[in-house]
């Protein structure tokens, strides 16, 4: 399997820190003044800790959309590959925003493209879920089911699972990574070749509750949790700092297991919801940090599972990844899960 393309679409707003700042502000007008201050304050720090700096997010007033983002990527991609919208065997719609439960989303995008011919369905893993889809597209491919695989997925939370309600300063130890949300959609193209690729999970479910976005009538399905639903249903609570400490852990074992990783590695790309934290994390790791690339976060946020297919362009744009590289994927993920991919671009 061989990516043949990778393309990526960014909303028109650009929001920076102070922007976060003063939407905060400027939607709790009856929150204690202290407590107000006190919290903004604190935002801000940690923004700036992390190493946010800017996120892109639609313009609702003006009527953009998810779906014109998503059709646009899928396009360049196209366009990259030379490839006809026709001639895609099969879409996968992976990741965390989604208009629909049913029918998969695939199905609507696939129609929108003209994808005729196309088989379609979702995948879902939190930020984990476009590498899941790559690990399921090489395995069909490699059985023979399919030829030329387009997987997508379109990160547009902005309105929909985002909370902006000042609870308490308690609050934002599950409250402030929603703040550090970017929107972003992305198209990578697979097509067959005789390069290797090797895919590595490890996953640790009895911290699922760590990071989630409950649907409305959740409690019937998982155990009671001191952790889920304190933002209400349909919006993110993530204990960014657990998840971050236990996400490296799991990750750092990870890659522990695999022999000469560095050596045979000329660029890592992480899921980084945090530049700093990441790139200490990596370092402690024993990767070497010229080795990483970790411009995505600062310039567009987390932007779930978009951040590795998003890294993939900007890095190819820029000129520090090209053809023949070896790379190696090292997110880590909500669930509890951390994966390792090895394969040559």
């Amino acid at each position: 399997m061989r990516i043949a393309a990778v393309s990526k679409s960014i909303p028109s707003k650009r929001v920076g820190n102070s922007d976060i700042i003063d939407t905060l502000d400027a939607q709790n007008p009856d929150t204690n003044p202290v407590l107000k201050s006190h919290y903004l304050q604190a935002v801000d720090k940690l923004l700036s800790y992390t190493g946010a700096h800017h996120r892109y997010m639609r313009d609702q007033e003006s009527g953009e959309t998810a779906h014109e983002h998503i059709l646009a990527a899928m396009k360049a991609a196209l366009a990259e590959a030379a490839l006809a919208p026709d001639a895609i065997d099969l879409l996968i719609y992976c990741g965390v925003g989604r208009g629909f439960l049913e029918p998969a989303n695939a199905y609507f995008f696939a129609a929108a493209c003209g994808m005729a011919k196309a088989n379609c369905f979702d995948v879902t893993d939190a930020c984990m879920s476009w590498v899941r889809a790559l690990n399921i597209a090489h395995d069909m491919q490699k059985q023979g089911s399919y030829e030329r695989i387009m997987v997508i997925n379109g990160e547009f939370h902005v309105g929909i699972h985002d909370n902006w309600q000042i609870q308490s300063m308690e609050a934002l130890d599950f409250t402030f990574p929603m703040y550090t949300i970017g929107e972003a959609a992305t198209a990578t193209i697979l097509t067959p070749s005789d390069q290797q690729w090797h895919f590595s999970f490890r996953s640790r479910s009895k911290l699922a509750d760590l990071c989630t976005i409950p649907l409305p009538g959740y409690e019937s399905y998982a155990p009671a949790s001191s952790r889920i639903g304190l933002n209400g249903p349909m919006k993110f609570v993530s204990w960014g700092k657990a998840l971050f400490a236990e996400g490296n852990s799991n990750l750092s074992a990870l890659i522990a297991s695999i022999a000469d990783i560095t050596e045979t590695t000329d660029l890592f790309f992480p899921h980084a919801p945090s530049e700093r934290i990441y790139r200490e994390a990596c370092r402690k790791m024993g990767l070497p940090p010229e080795k990483i690339y970790l411009s995505v976060y600062g310039a567009y946020g987390n932007v779930v599972s978009a951040s590795i297919p998003v890294g993939l362009s900007c890095a190819q744009q820029e000129g520090r990844l090209k053809r023949g590289d070896r790379i190696t994927l090292v997110p880590a993920s909500a669930g509890l899960v951390a994966s390792v991919v090895q394969t040559t671009f």
